[in-house]
């Protein structure tokens, strides 16, 4: 939902290196036996990497393949040089992990554009692609309410992936809409509606990242809310300046600013449909 910068190093400013990462995450292996058969991986670890990439730019990582292994090294042995070795307080890993954790401004949820960050979701999860366990491009800054619905989730279509934050920026054309649900109390419902000249699987991906996420859910209920918060300043230019063409204009004033941040926001689409209804423009926002 909103596009993220891919996470970078921040001792020299540049975008972090899969075999790097994973060659810290490894330098805490005490086993020689066990650290040993996962350096015997690293090359492949890398190389998986750019190939992971070089299908996120092209919205082709439909096309990877989930396997249980790398070489000799279990898909168990994988995922534990990112649960054991990145994930606590006090691994090598750990700076790395943080680092990402922070990357969305004011720790801003990219995948719903409203929830706070609190955990690192692995797009590709590593359950399926245990190769992806601690590669940066594949680990994405979450809320509690995203990783919760995504859970194990990956598509085998180009149509049904999520959208990645790091690679795609779907925000340069309004496709979040809203509709304003007559009756009381007010209700908005969210749903995708794309410019028609986006390519089908475009089109597809924006519509199955709402639904696997239920963020239409997630969107309405905070509507709800936010019209709890500024139905009073509505109700003034309705009563004393000007009836509904005051309350449409407040409203268009709001969306300006909201639409400046991001066009599809929650809020965004929210106050669009908002201004765009008679009904609700004349009054139908008191209805409680």
């Amino acid at each position: 939902m909103r596009y993220l910068n891919p996470p970078v190093d921040k001792k020299n400013a540049t975008k972090f290196d899969t075999g790097n990462v994973f060659d810290t995450c490894v330098s805490m292996v005490k086993n020689p036996a066990l650290k040993a058969e996962l350096c015997g991986v690293r090359q492949q670890v890398e190389d998986a990497a750019a190939d992971y990439d070089a299908k996120a730019e092209t919205g082709s990582l439909h096309l990877r393949t989930p396997h249980d292994h790398v070489g000799t090294v279990t898909a168990e042995k994988l995922i534990k040089v990112y649960t054991l070795r990145m994930v606590p307080k006090r691994a090598t890993g750990r700076p790395i992990y943080d680092r990402i954790m922070s990357a969305p401004a004011h720790r801003r949820c990219p995948l719903c554009g409203l929830g706070t960050v609190n955990t690192l979701d692995h797009f590709l999860p590593k359950t399926h692609f245990p190769i992806f366990s601690v590669t940066p491009n594949n680990l994405v800054p979450a809320c509690t309410w995203c990783q919760g619905k995504k859970l194990e989730y990956y598509s085998t279509t180009a149509g049904g992936q999520l959208l990645h934050p790091y690679f795609d920026d779907v925000d340069n054309e309004v496709w979040l809409v809203a509709e304003v649900v007559v009756g009381a109390p007010v209700v908005f419902r969210y749903s995708a509606c794309p410019p028609d000249h986006w390519a089908p699987s475009t089109k597809a991906r924006v519509a199955t990242h709402l639904e696997k996420l239920n963020l239409p859910l997630l969107f309405s209920l905070n509507a709800g809310s936010r019209l709890t918060e500024i139905r009073a300043r509505l109700e003034k230019p309705l009563q004393k300046e000007g009836g509904a063409d005051a309350v449409r204009e407040h409203l268009i004033e709001e969306l300006s600013s909201m639409e400046e941040d991001h066009k599809n926001s929650w809020s965004a689409a929210m106050y669009r449909a908002a201004a765009a209804s008679d009904w609700f423009c004349n009054g139908g926002f008191l209805g409680v």
